[in-house]
Formats: structure tokens, sequence, C-alpha cells
């Protein structure tokens, strides 16, 4: 989806800036400095009328300090399975796991379900064996009444869930993003119902399921 969110920058004369960490902001001169991650030593100063930063995604140290962590702080788990490398009887969900995906409701959303058949599994003294294949979804705003559905999973494999291009800005995924999702989120995936869209592409998307 990167050179989706390219081209409507570039059609915005918007420029890209990739790999760079925030590691100053001198809020006094409205300007942001940031060091170039493949240029060990670089910085480059930025002035800024709006400054909107995330900050970097980390595990809570109840975890990250944990002996279920992996080097970066995260539950190790099996990408595939969910469950923990070295203790058999941990599984991993969401978040704070270390399953190479972006880390959304979407991806919960889908790994609800892994978790559900292979715990089950386990519990009965057989090996996990339903595979998660790293689906997640980031709906990107674009504009007004605009977004780009963008679905992938492991290693940027696109599991988009229509038959139509959705790397296109759509008004019918803003209001899906904006009426669908909610209602989605609140009503299913608290209550471990949604597992997400895989089981319905065959429907959808029957090319791509």
């Amino acid at each position: 989806m990167r050179s989706v969110s390219k081209k409507i920058a570039e059609s915005r004369n918007i420029k890209l800036n990739f790999r760079h960490n925030l590691c100053e902001v001198k809020h006094e001169k409205n300007e942001a400095v940031f060091e170039h991650l493949d240029e060990p030593g670089k910085k480059t100063t930025y002035n800024y009328s709006l400054l909107h930063i995330s900050p970097p995604c980390s595990a809570p140290d109840v975890i990250a300090k944990s002996p279920l962590a992996d080097a970066a702080g995260y539950v190790d788990v099996n990408r595939d399975t969910m469950q923990h490398n070295k203790y058999k009887n941990i599984f991993g969900i969401g978040d704070c796991t270390s399953a190479p995906t972006a880390k959304t409701a979407a991806a919960v959303a889908s790994q609800t379900g892994i978790l559900k058949a292979n715990m089950k599994a386990v519990m009965a003294g057989k090996e996990p064996k339903k595979v998660y294949n790293g689906y997640t979804s980031c709906p990107l705003t674009t504009g007004n009444n605009k977004v780009v559905l963008a679905e992938f999973g492991y290693d940027g494999q696109i599991l988009e869930t229509f038959a139509f291009n959705q790397a296109k800005e759509r008004t019918s995924m803003y209001w899906m993003k904006k009426e669908g999702f909610p209602f989605m989120y609140w009503s299913t995936l608290l209550k471990g119902l949604w597992q997400g869209p895989g089981p319905f592409r065959f429907i959808t998307n029957p090319t791509k399921r």
C-alpha cells in the first residue's frame, strides 16, 4: 500500500520521507529533528506549523521485561499458530505479540479464530494446526468522504475482501469505516463473534480466497 499512498501524496504535492525517526522537538522554534535510520549520525531539521507524532509501538513492561518476551519486548509467538515458542501452554493475541504484521483491530479479529481453534487443540492434547496468514486492515482516510481500504497479510500479500480495486479512493469504503466498523467493533469483535472477513471472501472476492 506504500505505492498507493505515495501516488496520492504526489498528486497533492506532499513530500514523503521514509525511515526517519523523531529524536528532538524544539517547540520554541517550531522545529522537529529527525535522525536517518539508514544513515547513522545524519540528522535533518524540519520547520512545522502542525506536528502530529505517533509514538513507537511497544509492549508494556509487564511483558517486555518478562520471560515471555523476545529481544524486541513482544510476546514471542509462532507467527502461524500464535502459540508461544517456548511455553506451549501460552498463546498471544493482538498488539503485544511478535507476529510480524500491522497491529490493528482487524488483526486481532482474525487471530481470535486461530486462537480459539489452536487452544482447543492443545487442551485436547493435540498439535495446533490452524494457521494465521497475517491478515490485517488499515482503512486510510485520504480526503472528505474518501477511504482507501488496505487489506494485506504476511510479506505484503494482498488479501482484499472485495472483487474491486481497493487501492482506489472510494466513498463506499468511507461509509463502511464510518458506519459499519464501529458496529462491527463494539457489537461483534469485543464479544469474540467477529473473526475477520476470511470466511466470507469466497463470496465477496472468490478469485482471491
